[in-house]
């Protein structure tokens, strides 16, 4: 079974980026929450080291992309 992730309470993104990195994979909500994250302009350096990991992760290839 799929569940779905609400963004009423988004999940923080050092948990995400634990959870993205043991799948090894982003889905689809995941990369939605991310680009949220991005456009609200109030990242914290700490959730910026985050995004920067994340992208970094992609660009490698140790991440893959789920549509």
């Amino acid at each position: 079974m799929m569940t779905t992730q609400t963004f009423s309470q988004p999940i923080p993104l050092d948990e995400m980026f634990a959870r993205v990195w043991n799948l090894g994979h982003l889905t689809r909500a995941e990369r939605q929450t991310l680009k949220s994250v991005v456009l609200s302009n109030s990242l914290s350096s700490e959730d910026e080291d985050v995004l920067n990991r994340i992208f970094h992760a992609v660009r490698r290839g140790w991440l893959k992309i789920l549509d």
